[in-house]
């Protein structure tokens, strides 16, 4: 697993440099995460009452989910660039403190302007947050690790699928409490974690290894001694100018895989629960339950593949085979005109649509210099953020155009294999063939 030929290292040590790092680190890293993944998506739930009682139609709701992504493709490498200069400590309280403050005022929303301005203006708050954790990871983390350690936080995402699933439906009940509809509750009370939580990043997550106490001299000459064997081993080169590392080959075919697989299927997940109402004629209480059920599957699966994809030192068929299932899964979706195969569907989903993105962003890191690892994370990031944006735009207007969801998740389907066609692209040019 640790190369402990680098000098003379005591039998063990990496095990507890790292188990102290993961202690120390990926709570502050889990949590921010979450909530992030909160703040982004309870609109899905909030869409049904929230259009009804505002009148916004699916193109309005569509278009209005889908810009924030705008803003946040827009301002995705500018920010990183921001939090090198900065530092990951100051930047990312910065970027949760404005997000938490925009994600409440989502409540005072009237008009569909409104709803465009203030997702606009969350999708610009948060650009970078992403790429910014992922960032900090590969400056604590040797390769050897960074398969699970990702995984570890990113398992924020299924979590939150049984935080919203717990949550949301108790918080809409509270529709008519001081006059307020039970969706401006949601916004209002689910905006306020992120404030604290950049406080307390500010106060206690650390920047880099040398700047920590919690370390023995030897586990961080270890740490420090990894960090740089990784640098100089990188498949990626240190290019002379940021554009050439935003333009290099493997970025940009990581984006457009990125963009054809994340950034379809985030538009399913800005309806999900309007999605799967229409399919199965579940109420929000049921939604809520299912959701739940898959998160908790999603958990599984992601620690899992995580944990395999390191033990076998091996990415790319734990990114395609998983992917595959989820463009049938998809297909399925679209075509289903019962409750149980469409449920079938949303299960298959829950379970490998997100366990598989730690693996992707383990690769990624692996072929990019550490100079230029930030940028070409979020230049990569960026262009998903542009999928996303199109995407579901256009499930909103695919709904309002044919009265229902399948043409829009049969096009998810598709393009997700468009997606796996340039992902076996991306494993022939890191050289992984066979």
């Amino acid at each position: 697993m640790i190369d402990e030929t680098m000098g003379d290292v005591a039998p063990g040590l990496p095990e507890r440099v790292m188990k102290k790092a993961q202690l120390r680190l990926l709570p502050f890293l889990l949590i921010a995460y979450l909530i992030a993944i909160v703040d982004r998506i309870n609109i899905s739930f909030a869409a049904e009452t929230m259009n009804a009682d505002l009148g916004f139609t699916a193109t309005v709701y569509g278009f209005a989910g889908g810009i924030f992504f705008i803003s946040y493709a827009l301002l995705e490498v500018p920010s990183n660039m921001a939090m090198m200069r900065f530092g990951t400590r100051v930047w990312v309280t910065r970027i949760m403190i404005s997000w938490g403050i925009l994600s409440a005022a989502q409540m005072f929303v009237t008009t569909p302007m409104h709803f465009y301005i203030v997702r606009f203006l969350l999708g610009a708050a948060e650009a970078g947050f992403f790429p910014a954790i992922l960032y900090y990871a590969s400056i604590w983390f040797p390769a050897q690790w960074r398969g699970r350690v990702v995984s570890r936080f990113y398992v924020a995402q299924p979590i939150t699928s049984i935080v919203m699933g717990l949550v949301s439906p108790p918080i809409l009940g509270l529709d008519g409490v001081m006059g307020l509809h039970g969706w401006q509750w949601l916004f209002l009370i689910e905006g306020g974690p992120a404030l604290l939580m950049g406080l307390i990043i500010f106060r206690y997550l650390p920047d880099s290894p040398d700047k920590v106490g919690w370390l023995a001299a030897d586990e961080r000459r270890w740490l420090t001694g990894a960090l740089a064997a990784d640098a100089a081993a990188t498949n990626g080169s240190a290019h002379e100018s940021l554009f050439k590392a935003i333009t290099d080959r493997r970025v940009l075919t990581a984006g457009f895989v990125w963009l054809f697989y994340v950034g379809t299927v985030n538009a399913y997940y800005n309806s999900m629960p309007t999605i799967i109402a229409a399919k199965t004629g579940m109420d929000i209480s049921s939604i809520g339950n299912l959701t739940v059920a898959g998160g908790v599957i999603g958990v599984i699966m992601l620690l899992s593949l995580g944990w395999h994809s390191d033990r076998r030192q091996e990415r790319y068929w734990h990114m395609i085979v998983p992917w595959t299932l989820v463009a049938a899964a998809f297909a399925l979706l679209a075509l289903a005109t019962s409750a149980t195969p469409a449920i079938i569907a949303v299960v298959l989903i829950f379970a490998l649509w997100l366990p598989s993105q730690p693996v992707f962003f383990a690769a990624l890191s692996e072929t990019l210099h550490e100079r230029y690892r930030a940028v070409g994370i979020a230049a990569v990031n960026t262009m998903g953020q542009f999928g996303s944006f199109f995407s579901t735009s256009a499930l909103g207007v695919s709904r309002d155009a044919t009265g229902s969801y399948d043409v829009g998740l049969a096009a998810i389907a598709a393009c997700i294999v468009i997606g796996i066609v340039l992902l076996n692209m991306l494993r022939r040019q890191a050289g992984r063939v066979g």
